[in-house]
């Protein structure tokens, strides 16, 4: 008898384990993997990427990016507030963040400027410019 009800009693246990379910657990935004987004931009150009993160609940998500020389927009679009100049600055970190009221996520984004033959203080024409 006492083995039929310590089998019941398992029983009663798994089952009630097994009755939470994911699906009504709500989550915040979501980036997937967490590798470092590494991206090249060339000199004098202000367009960076796209960076979105998913919300399984379909709720908004509020972006915004920790370097003040970067903007992002609330479509996950990074662009920079200047003008790249390999010879100031050739590398630049930010941190990226998507969150709204049941959390948050973060990446960290390096942005590595590309070497222009064409300087930024000439009259040179950047169609005809090369990049390192």
């Amino acid at each position: 008898m006492k083995k039929n009800s310590l089998y019941f009693s398992l029983i009663l246990f798994l089952l009630s384990c097994s009755g939470s379910s994911e699906s009504n657990i709500k989550k915040g935004p979501d980036f997937g993997y967490h590798v470092d987004r590494i991206v090249r931009v060339n000199e004098g150009e202000t367009a960076i990427g796209t960076f979105v993160a998913i919300d399984p609940d379909q709720n908004a998500i509020n972006y915004s990016i920790s370097n003040e020389e970067m903007a992002i927009s609330q479509e996950g679009i990074v662009t920079f507030n200047i003008i790249p100049d390999f010879e100031e600055e050739d590398t630049y970190l930010a941190v990226i963040t998507a969150s709204n009221d049941l959390g948050s996520d973060e990446i960290d984004l390096t942005v590595y400027i590309n070497d222009s033959d064409c300087e930024l203080d000439t009259a040179a024409v950047f169609n005809g410019c090369f990049f390192k």
